[in-house]
């Protein structure tokens, strides 16, 4: 599961448990996402979709796509069949719809005016300028004539939709449950045990979909040549290459390999057990290349209690706004990324400093804080709807 469906389970369950609120969520496919929705007695229902392809052809680890003329027709012969796939199975006394997922907007904006019902685009991911920005052209028209209200989670996503939208959108980032990551001795043992790491080994995490642009490879780098004086470190990595092929996983591999980094690079691969793993770091760092937006995985590590470091790019920026004790740096400067790691050697610092961001966490990325604010959101536009 990606970010959008965890934070689709947080909303729906948080809805749910609230007086006069139905709940039901409509799906593509069953999977883990329809599993814990069940397991949470969330009413779910599944539309069977046509299979969107990639509209680009990935070029070195992603860092040139070329447009697919073929798969763009394929996905606009797509979005028609999803949207009645999607109108059909709507229910009846459906006042309100929530859309979450790129291309799940225009179907779902398209279906909600067929039906009459108010629509609120909630956006989680930035669209890049690629093909002369065509696409985020079309996106910004379409959702300024189509969503009654737009919900971004980085404030990045609401700029890029222009002015025009500034009256009907907001920006609320993502919530997480934050007691379920609160560190924990056993777990931290558990989990060093599996890995088979020592006690006092200095343990640095990072937890992502394994794709270009979170910057895997520039953590290996840095951590390439932070171990060089630093014997007792573990880097260990959290993720896979979700919804993505293989090619940069691969280039991942063949870098640790490369690097002699086998017995220090750690990858078991997806991981739902995100309390034990944090339990088991010393320091978390985030050195995403663009785009990113409230990622649920850097909220978690920061109300955890853990040191983090992260990129200074744009997107995160209201993160370290609201989170004075996050260090940040330069994706692209191994060095910065190298300071931060001896920063946090001392046991000291790191305890001082995962204190202040577990602090930070409490007061704004709790699910509670999110899901009023959504709820406030869902009540405007259905008034205003009527």
């Amino acid at each position: 599961m990606g970010g959008v469906q965890h934070s689709t389970l947080l909303l729906a369950e948080y809805l749910k448990l609230k007086d006069g609120v139905n709940v039901e969520v409509l799906l593509p496919n069953p999977g883990p996402l329809s599993r814990l929705l069940t397991e949470k007695s969330v009413p779910i229902k599944f539309y069977n979709p046509v299979e969107y392809k990639s509209t680009a052809i990935s070029i070195q680890n992603d860092q040139l796509r070329i447009p697919n003329p073929f798969f763009w027709i394929w996905n606009m012969i797509g979005i028609g069949i999803n949207t009645f796939k999607i109108r059909k199975n709507i229910s009846s006394n459906t006042d309100l719809l929530i859309s979450k997922g790129l291309v799940n907007h225009f179907t779902s904006i398209i279906a909600s005016k067929l039906l009459k019902i108010p629509v609120i685009s909630h956006l989680q991911d930035l669209i890049t300028d690629r093909f002369f920005g065509s696409l985020s052209f079309i996106f910004k028209k379409f959702s300024q004539m189509g969503s009654n209200y737009i919900v971004c989670d980085g404030s990045l996503i609401q700029q890029s939709l222009g002015s025009d939208v500034e009256s009907k959108s907001i920006v609320v980032l993502n919530g997480i449950k934050i007691n379920e990551f609160k560190r924990d001795d056993i777990l931290r043992l558990d989990i060093r045990n599996e890995f088979n790491i020592l006690e006092d080994a200095y343990v640095i995490g990072h937890i992502a979909r394994i794709t270009s642009w979170k910057g895997q490879s520039q953590l290996i780098k840095s951590f390439h040549e932070f171990s060089m004086t630093n014997q007792n470190s573990y880097l260990l990595l959290i993720g896979s290459p979700l919804f993505d092929n293989n090619q940069y996983y691969n280039s991942i591999i063949k870098l640790i390999e490369e690097l002699s980094l086998r017995d220090k690079v750690i990858m078991p691969g997806y991981r739902n057990d995100l309390q034990a793993l944090f339990s088991a770091m010393d320091l978390f760092l985030y050195p995403s290349m663009n785009k990113d937006t409230s990622p649920l995985s850097l909220l978690s590590a920061i109300s955890s209690g853990l040191p983090v470091g992260m990129s200074n790019i744009a997107s995160l920026s209201e993160i370290t706004d609201v989170c004075p004790g996050i260090d940040v740096f330069n994706p692209n400067n191994l060095n910065e990324i190298v300071n931060i790691m001896d920063k946090y050697k001392n046991v000291d610092s790191r305890d001082k400093n995962g204190k202040l961001n577990q602090v930070s966490g409490k007061n704004h990325f709790d699910i509670s804080i999110h899901g009023k604010k959504m709820e406030q959101i869902i009540q405007h536009v259905y008034i205003s709807s009527k």
